[in-house]
């Protein structure tokens, strides 16, 4: 008897080689990977921002209000590269997932692999960014740490980066590998919040990808230069010189703010060396009226933010700070700590 004849080959089966993914499609799952990374990023810095932005009594002094007015301008940018990246991750076939941030603990990837290892000369600092809310007084360092620009860093394209040009970066590496199988899909992609801008606000190529993180990494960074500023540094050493890389039409960011870099802005709110006179101080009380309030309005942003890149909710008004700015507000006010997520 032939091995053959023992064991025949059923009908219903065939043998076929396993599929191996390309080259190309390992790097496209990597690129999604990266953009929903970059999603969360850009979300982090929104309630971390929109904190310190309220926690500055801007009647108090010139000084305030001026402070104010700068940070509120960067919070604004952080909402449209918080659009800029989600349409990133559409484009490259991944819906985004917008998940309210948790301070306390390094953002990290799925794996444990901290995000962000900013090494600040403006601030001396270095180490795994893990933020907590504070007033601006307390917060400011943080914030430069987390726009540092790039030419200031070294190193690998690895996390934890170690700024957020970095990880962009890497972004734009994946993307470039994996450009001739992403879908490119422009399918509830979102346009329609900020005013026509001199730079495209939808990705539907590489090319539109790399002019995104373009914006996006100028925008915190100012124009990449070499050599780099030496200390002590000025926010006029960090501009966004290319009008086409500055946010326009936005009332809260008008010009000259938004041709300085978040870097420039926020070293200029450095320079007016605010004193508690001029700030809100408060101490934990999570389970207060006023923070169940902005947890509330906070986790129904979120929700609204996953529907409308869904493609199941319209994107009305979603940028309407108002609301959040006056929750923030209101939970200084009565002395407290903003808490945006409520405590397990």
């Amino acid at each position: 008897m032939t091995i053959k004849a023992a064991f025949p080959l059923s009908p219903k089966f065939t043998v076929r080689a396993r599929a191996t993914p390309s080259a190309p499609q390992l790097a496209l799952a990597a690129a999604q990977l990266q953009a929903q990374i970059a999603v969360a990023v850009e979300l982090y810095t929104i309630p971390l921002y929109l904190s310190a932005c309220a926690s500055i009594n801007k009647s108090a002094s010139p000084n305030a209000a001026t402070a104010y007015s700068n940070v509120l301008s960067v919070c604004t940018e952080e909402m449209m590269h918080l659009q800029l990246a989600a349409n990133m991750c559409l484009a490259l076939g991944t819906t985004p997932n917008f998940t309210a941030p948790v301070y306390g603990v390094a953002p990290a990837y799925p794996d444990g692999t901290p995000i962000l290892d900013p090494d600040d000369p403006a601030t001396g600092d270095s180490g795994v960014l893990n933020a907590t809310i504070g007033n601006i007084i307390d917060i400011l360092p943080v914030m430069l740490d987390i726009e540092v620009p790039t030419e200031f860093e070294s190193g690998a394209l690895l996390p934890p980066y170690h700024s957020i040009g970095q990880m962009y970066d890497a972004l734009v590496g994946l993307a470039r590998l994996c450009r001739s199988v992403a879908p490119w899909t422009l399918t509830n992609q979102v346009s329609n919040v900020f005013a026509a801008q001199p730079f495209t606000q939808t990705i539907g190529s590489f090319s539109d990808l790399t002019s995104a993180v373009d914006v996006i990494c100028e925008q915190g960074e100012g124009k990449a230069q070499s050599p780099p500023p030496s200390a002590p540094y000025t926010a006029s050493e960090f501009m966004i010189p290319d009008a086409s890389d500055q946010l326009a039409g936005a009332g809260s960011d008008a010009s000259p703010l938004n041709t300085y870099s978040h870097f420039g802005r926020f070293l200029t709110v450095q320079s007016l060396n605010l004193t508690s006179a001029e700030v809100y101080s408060g101490t934990a009380a999570p389970n207060s009226a006023e923070n169940l309030t902005l947890q509330k309005n906070f986790a129904a942003l979120i929700t609204t933010l996953n529907g409308i890149w869904a493609g199941t909710v319209s994107s009305g008004n979603i940028w309407s700070m108002t609301s959040l700015m006056g929750d923030v507000t209101a939970v200084w006010q009565k002395g407290n700590i903003p808490q945006w997520t409520p405590v397990s």
